[in-house]
């Protein structure tokens, strides 16, 4: 349940074949830069809590490409730091506290024929997610995605989509579905894959949203003995956000509500579970500077 890659690469198609129908979907940015942390989540099955640390640069690399006639490519890279603390565990825990990085680029390709209401979208990504003390093959992982849309008129459009993850390891394959409706010029709502947006803009200069979205990732780590072991945390941030408008193409966004549906588990190589461990609802807070172009 809210597995990170493939909510982030559902919601990221969703989202996509969205915006090439809708220009300014909200929550999509050009760039951003993000810092969150969800505390002191306390184990369910006995003593122990977790607390989530996150930095996150994301940013398109070029202007949108067009090859071709109708066909638009955008390149994105990003990273993401993220410390994983741990309080009151019992002897023996599995996992200590960890460091851990991803770095990923990814390609989005749409195309949309002048006059027909269908959109066609591709997703690539190469990512390596990993704890860099020892980087091998398991550290790395390759998906794709690709999905369509069809814009039933200038307010909203439907989506539908998958995304296969992990081609050269664990293979798994997961659908998406979104929509992005504008109710008015005030009020927008959408569903991009497991992310949701309820958006509402007060004027030209403030904006202010219910989102949900994921807020789990997969990292391959070495422990001490140099054997591979993979941490999976899922998670579902449910909060509040408000968003100020800066200068130019810039926004000032913070936000606060709940993590739900938390667990983490250690496995490995084979799949094999070594550790299983399930998290109360915890609290989080975030604030992001974002640049929108479009």
């Amino acid at each position: 349940m809210f597995k990170t890659p493939a909510s982030a690469a559902a919601a990221s198609l969703g989202c996509f074949l969205s915006i090439s129908a809708q220009p300014v979907v909200p929550g999509f940015d050009a760039a951003r830069v993000t810092f969150s942390h969800a505390g002191e989540m306390n184990f369910d099955d006995g003593p122990g809590d977790l607390s989530v640390s996150r930095f996150e640069l994301r940013s398109v690399l070029s202007k949108p490409i067009s090859p071709i006639n109708g066909m638009t490519i955008l390149p994105f890279f990003g990273y993401e730091a993220t410390a994983l603390e741990f309080d009151d565990t019992p002897a023996g825990f599995p996992i200590g506290d960890e460091d851990l990085h991803s770095l990923n680029l990814s390609a989005f390709a749409i195309s949309m024929r002048e006059g027909s209401p269908w959109i066609y979208g591709g997703w690539a990504r190469a990512e390596l997610a990993s704890d860099f003390q020892d980087v091998g093959e398991d550290d790395f992982t390759f998906d794709l995605g690709g999905g369509t849309g069809y814009r039933f008129n200038e307010k909203f459009t439907l989506g539908f989509g998958a995304v296969v993850l992990n081609l050269n390891g664990d293979t798994r394959c997961y659908p998406g579905i979104g929509f992005d409706w504008i109710v008015n010029d005030q009020v927008r709502i959408g569903l991009y894959g497991p992310t949701f947006i309820a958006a509402y803009s007060f004027d030209e200069n403030w904006l202010f949203s219910l989102r949900g979205d994921s807020g789990g990732r997969i990292w391959n780590i070495d422990d001490a003995g140099g054997r591979s072991h993979s941490i999976d945390l899922s998670s579902y941030r449910l909060g509040l956000h408000a968003s100020r408008h800066l200068s130019g193409n810039f926004w000032l966004t913070a936000g606060a509500g709940a993590t739900i549906g938390n667990d983490i588990r250690l496995t490995d190589p084979n799949g094999s579970r070594l550790l299983k461990q399930d998290v109360d609802t915890g609290l989080f807070g975030q604030i992001a500077l974002r640049m929108k172009v479009w």
